[in-house]
Parts: C-alpha cells; structure tokens; sequence
C-alpha cells in the first residue's frame, strides 16, 4: 500500500512539473515572439513623419513639389513615412494658424520668422531630427536624415 501511495505521489510531482516546464517553455516562447516582432518590424508610418512647409507664390517651392519632392513622393521611402503638407497660398501667410493641421501646430514653435520655405521638418516618434529650409537642405540634409531613420529602422541582417 506505501508503494501505491509513493508511485501516485510520484506521478502528482511528475505531472506538476510538466505543467510547470509545460508553462515555462510557452512563456519564454511568447516572449521570444515579442521581442522578435519589435526588432525585426519594418519602420511604420507613425514612425517616421516628414512636415513639408511651403507656399504656392513661392517659386523654389513649386520647383522642389515638381522635381525632387514628386520623384520623392514616388519612391520606396515615401510609402514608409508619415507625410503632412503645411501650404500657404503666400509666402507672408506660412505661420498663419488656418495654414497648419491643428495636430502639429507646437512644430511651428520651432520655426523662426527669419527662416526660409521650402523648409522640412523630418519626426522621429514626435521628435524632430533635422529640420532645414532651402532648396539644397533636401538632397543635403533632409533627404539622408529621412534614409538615416529609415534605416535604423530596419532589421538587422543576421
């Protein structure tokens, strides 16, 4: 009769720790899936935002929204991103609030009257990591600022 007592015990331990082991392995599994997800996820468009300010009297404006801005537009890259236009009919209406999506109005803050259009903001998760104005911040700094945040948001090849 012991001996039956000992082998049901023996099978309540045994079972027990399969459950336990059982647990464990789904835990660390679900876990393991997780941490995949978040380092291997391509970048989102609420990742990465690009704030484009311009105005329609503004001639190097027109000239960015025609060539670099629509080949942009067409690229690989612009299908990765949050893209917002801030466009004034004139130049001296820019800062005008009717001019500016009520959710990126606290961006304005950060632009001086002294600052130029076409002019770029590029967001990374609500930060701003480049901002610059003119025609040749895009190919100088916007452009390889968007690429840069792109990239660092990809998986990395293993």
């Amino acid at each position: 009769m012991n001996e039956a007592a000992a082998s049901q015990n023996n099978r309540r331990r045994a079972w027990k720790a399969w459950l336990y082991l059982g647990g464990f392995a789904a835990t660390a599994a679900v876990v393991a899936a997780l941490l995949v997800s978040q380092v291997s996820r391509p970048a989102r468009a609420a990742d990465i935002t690009l704030i484009y300010v311009g105005a329609d009297d503004c001639a190097p404006c027109r000239v960015w929204q025609n060539g670099d801005g629509a080949a942009f537009r067409q690229s690989s890259d612009f299908a990765r991103i949050a893209y917002i236009e801030v466009k004034s009919p004139h130049l001296h209406d820019v800062l005008k609030d009717e001019n500016w999506p009520a959710e990126i109005r606290a961006y304005r803050g950060l632009l001086k009257r002294s600052d130029g259009v076409p002019l770029w903001l590029v967001l990374s998760n609500t930060e701003v990591i480049e901002q610059r104005f003119g025609p040749a911040a895009w190919r100088a700094n916007i452009l390889p600022a968007i690429k840069s945040a792109l990239n660092q948001a990809r998986p990395l090849a293993g």
